[in-house]
């Protein structure tokens, strides 16, 4: 479990100049923002972000083959909307 200070830290140290940059920041901020777990993050698809009401939404696929719906934090948002464009 990182500290926010680490977190911060990680997440800035992450070009955001560069398509692997973009990915990186994106699934490292899912895992930060929404407690993901590392299979959870690397089996989203495009579809699994979505809007509802006016908000960005994750779908994530736990363990079992359960969905877990969530809105999106504001940052990990933008990381989103950055690196899907």
């Amino acid at each position: 479990m990182l500290e926010p200070a680490e977190a911060r830290q990680l997440l800035a140290s992450i070009e955001p100049d560069t398509p692997i940059g973009l990915r990186d920041r994106a699934r490292i901020g899912l895992m930060v923002f929404a407690f993901a777990r590392v299979g959870a993050a690397l089996a989203m698809r495009v579809e699994d972000v979505y809007t509802q009401h006016r908000w960005l939404w994750i779908r994530l696929q736990e363990k079992g083959g359960k969905a877990h719906a969530m809105p999106c934090h504001h940052s990990l948002e933008d990381y989103l909307h950055a690196y899907l464009g």
